[in-house]
């Protein structure tokens, strides 16, 4: 039988006439054959290809069953006679299944190995042999890899990345043909590339020598303006050197770029200089004195030549397009002999301390600091990776032990992911975690590629580490990163695109993605990686209250006790944001923090917050369009013009930013929101959640307390917190009501971000406890 995965899936009868097909099934069978094909003699283990078969977790309870009798169905299909002696084979090894086939009987393992072959012929010189292997690969693609199961929904990223790496492969040929002088031949196949894939600058460089060499000098330099055009203005980025220098050589007519002399075997052809990104023109001659250049080229050729990318580093671009500075500082060429140039990915973090960190005294900065490194240096050396260089707030890691490059970035993505992680409280989806003390931020880049590095084994001490282009590069990326972000470059993202999503950062065209998630079973934002796990129990007990107060349309409060106020705002937090993106139900969440009494009528302004945010009030806006606002949801509420006259009047001196401060209308105030509340959870449930209850006046815990008997019929659920201080003014706070759940937190004990924390608020003195 034969196997073609480039283009529709296909299996051809090997006893039957020429093209004869065979039925392969239903779409689940043919899937599965697909992605063992895929992975073929490899095992593929069960998991594996339930997640193939069922992404986001919507695998029904019969999953496994579907599985068993898809490859049962196989297996039939592919024992039919006639059987040849070495034909496919289905079998079932642990942890899955294994699919043993013949290489030469899978289009896709054919193509694999021509490609080997075509590129290390090109390698080689043997420009002629490279671009015959190069082209017979190529022609085995019959459209886009398995288009038919895509048109059903199948989304794998193999099949994307299967994708990309023909792109590269067509480059090689297309570098082969050139050298060949066979620019006429390709001259089609290179415009219809570049029309399709504007931003490949290899590519372009090569359709600017074809066409230069077919006397098209003006459409040669038009397509490196066109190039320019679609970078600066998509990406703000200039195109790289390389593509610069051929311009420059078709402006000058530079004899390199004519059709070489020899072809047809091996070629010294004279290449344009974009079509190797790898190389760089030899530089000139140093003196005699001068000591031998620390950066050693010749063992990144090989890597360029096997696995062109067709990408241009972000270091490239970020420097200027004239050779004007060594690519790596002048203390690590002093010392060549110590150092080696090494794949490798580094991580850049930065600490904010903003002024909401009053209480910490200017002489405790360093103290704050050393422990933000040393999370960073716990983190770092879990993940296998070491910290080489830490400048005041700003900390430096290494990750480069190991051959495989794309295992080095993602420890490092993971590092920077597990960093944040004890930093922040989970916020959402769509946006980075919050810090979880106001003022403590963090922002973290990660850049792959190659940087000189100590020697293995290392001197003792081992020489330092302060620079190079990788970490130009990242220490560039960082000064891009908004609060609570990661952001990557281009070669980290290719890495890690199997282990992790990112999305398009709009902030920084150096660091042009963020990371979104790690495909690990949790989003690096899951609640269990942030360090509380302790509190699993009392989350779980908090959705269950909320189920209760759906199902019975009756309030309930949940009031959570913690000393110190850490444990309390991280589980509120991540409450809230469960509650918003996992509840089963349309829930309506509103949240705040009761602030200290500083001022008079400091007790109304999460009521006012809340009320502005539910009727969508911009605070700052003009009175009238609040009023307005508040007067169109109470007529949605309400309906009956009397209660809407009865309500408005009172809500609206709630927005008023010159609110009395009347005992008697406060009351009156508080008294019109909580009715506000029953109507708008009668409409659709609702969550209030607050935090540092403990700063509130009587009257409004009095109403917070209440509310349990007087929202019955409301399916409205009262989630707050507070420290100590409100059980010694409320020794009974809502022990003897109805539908109340009081928590006492313990500390989070081992907790990365509590010790760093507990280095940041000592203990308060005797005196301001009295």
């Amino acid at each position: 039988m034969q196997f073609r995965l480039l283009g529709p899936l296909e299996v051809e009868s090997s006893g039957g006439p020429p093209g004869s097909l065979v039925d392969l099934g239903g779409h689940r069978q043919r899937a599965v054959l697909a992605y063992l094909l895929l992975q073929a003699n490899q095992v593929v283990s069960t998991s594996q290809l339930l997640s193939a078969l069922w992404a986001d977790d919507g695998a029904p309870m019969t999953a496994r069953k579907i599985l068993q009798n898809a490859v049962w169905k196989l297996r039939g299909v592919l024992s039919r006679p006639p059987r040849a002696e070495h034909g496919p084979e289905l079998l079932t090894r642990a942890p899955g299944y294994l699919l043993r086939v013949p290489p030469l009987h899978v289009d896709l393992l054919d193509y694999e190995q021509r490609v080997v072959t075509g590129r290390a012929a090109l390698a080689a010189g043997e420009v002629e042999p490279a671009r015959r292997s190069l082209g017979e690969a190529l022609a085995l693609w019959r459209g886009p890899v398995l288009s038919d199961l895509v048109e059903e929904g199948i989304c794998w990223p193999e099949l994307t990345a299967l994708q990309n790496r023909r792109l590269d492969v067509m480059e090689d040929h297309f570098e082969a043909a050139l050298a060949c002088g066979r620019h006429q031949l390709v001259l089609p196949d290179l415009e219809s590339l570049v029309a399709a894939e504007p931003l490949r600058e290899r590519a372009s460089g090569q359709l600017m020598v074809a066409l230069y060499r077919c006397g098209r000098q003006a459409e040669a330099l038009a397509v490196f303006g066109r190039v320019r055009t679609a970078l600066v203005e998509g990406l703000g980025l200039e195109p790289g050197r390389e593509l610069h220098r051929l311009q420059q050589a078709i402006l000058t007519q530079d004899p390199t770029l004519e059709v070489p002399r020899a072809v047809g075997g091996r070629g010294a052809a004279n290449l344009a200089p974009v079509l190797r990104p790898a190389e760089s023109p030899p530089a000139p001659a140093a003196p005699a004195a001068a000591p031998a250049p620390a950066t050693p080229t010749a063992p990144a050729e090989p890597a360029a030549a096997t696995e062109p990318t067709g990408r241009t580093e972000p270091a490239d671009r970020a420097e200027p397009t004239a050779p004007a500075k060594p690519a790596v500082p002048a203390a690590e060429v002093s010392s060549p002999g110590r150092h080696e140039s090494r794949t490798a990915s580094v991580v850049m973090f930065r600490f904010g301390l903003g002024e909401e960190l009053g209480q910490v005294p200017a002489e405790d900065r360093d103290r704050v600091l050393d422990a933000l490194t040393q999370l960073a240096r716990e983190k770092t050396e879990l993940h296998g990776g070491r910290v080489t260089a830490v400048l005041g707030s700003k900390v430096l890691a290494v990750f480069a032990d190991g051959a495989d490059p794309a295992d080095s970035a993602e420890r490092a993505v993971r590092t920077a992911s597990a960093v944040r992680a004890g930093l922040s409280v989970p916020t959402g989806t769509l946006t980075p975690p919050q810090a979880a003390v106001r003022g403590l931020t963090v922002h973290a880049a990660v850049a792959s590629g190659e940087a000189l590095l100590p020697r293995r084994p290392s001197d003792d001490p081992p020489p330092p580490w302060g620079g190079g282009r990788l970490v130009d590069t990242c220490r560039s990326m960082l000064a891009h990163v908004q609060a609570g972000e990661i952001h990557v470059c281009d070669e980290t993202r290719r890495q890690v695109e199997r282990a992790a999503t990112f999305r398009r950062a709009c902030a920084s065209a150096v660091a042009p993605w963020e990371l979104h998630a790690l495909h690990d079973g949790a989003s690096d934002l899951s609640w269990d990686r942030v360090g509380a796990g302790v509190h699993v129990s009392e989350l779980a007990l908090m959705h269950h209250t909320l189920q209760h107060t759906r199902r019975r349309s009756a309030a309930h409060l949940i009031t959570l006790i913690d000393g110190s106020g850490r444990a309390r705002t991280r589980l509120l937090m991540e409450f809230q944001r469960q509650v918003e993106e996992l509840q089963g139900g349309p829930v309506r969440v509103l949240a705040g923090t009761v602030p200290p009494p500083q001022q008079a009528g400091s007790a109304l302004s999460v009521p006012a917050e809340i009320l502005a945010a539910y009727c969508g009030i911009d605070p700052g806006g003009p009175e009238a369009h609040a009023a307005g606002r508040l007067r169109t949801t109470l007529n949605r509420l309400c309906g009956d013009p009397a209660t809407v006259a009865d309500l408005y009047a009172p809500l609206a001196r709630l927005l008023s930013p010159q609110r009395a401060a009347d005992e008697e209308e406060v009351a009156e105030m508080l008294r019109a929101w909580g009715t506000f509340l029953a109507r708008a959870a009668r409409e659709q449930p609702l969550v209030l959640i607050w935090d540092d209850l403990q700063h509130a006046d009587d009257t409004l815990l009095d109403l917070v307390e209440r509310m349990t008997q007087t929202h019955v019929g409301a399916p409205l659920l009262v989630a707050v917190g507070a420290d100590s201080r409100l059980p010694d003014r409320r020794p009974g706070w809502a022990t003897a009501r109805p539908r109340t759940v009081t928590l006492s937190l313990s500390p989070e004990t081992g907790d990365c971000l509590d010790r760093l924390l507990e280095s940041l608020l000592p203990p308060l003195r005797e005196s301001e406890v009295a």
